[in-house]
Parts: structure tokens; sequence; C-alpha cells
């Protein structure tokens, strides 16, 4: 392929740069909405837990 087509193909394969708005950037999640993403973590976590402490 020669510099030239290398460029074209280049330049028309590049992807758009990602806009960020402030509405997305000035958003406060509340505690519920916290609480709601921490629950299957703490879930998977607390059942772990149960199964180390009955192996033992």
């Amino acid at each position: 392929m020669s510099q030239a087509k290398f460029r074209t193909f280049e330049t028309t394969r590049r992807p758009a740069a990602a806009v960020w708005s402030d509405d997305a950037l000035s958003h406060h999640p509340h505690f519920g909405e916290i609480a709601m993403a921490l629950l299957p973590a703490s879930l998977i976590l607390a059942t772990a837990t149960a199964l180390l402490v009955a192996l033992l």
C-alpha cells in the first residue's frame, strides 16, 4: 500500500472525539443509588464469607 493510500485510509477510519456534557459531570448520586450499586457486591462478599466460615 502506498503512503498516500495509507494516509487516506487512516483519516477516514478515525472515530470522532467523545464530548462530555455538563449534565453528565454535574450529577451527584444520591445515597440510594450508591447503596443499590453496592448491594450485589456486598451480597457476594457475605456469601463468600459464609462459605469460608462453613469450611472451617
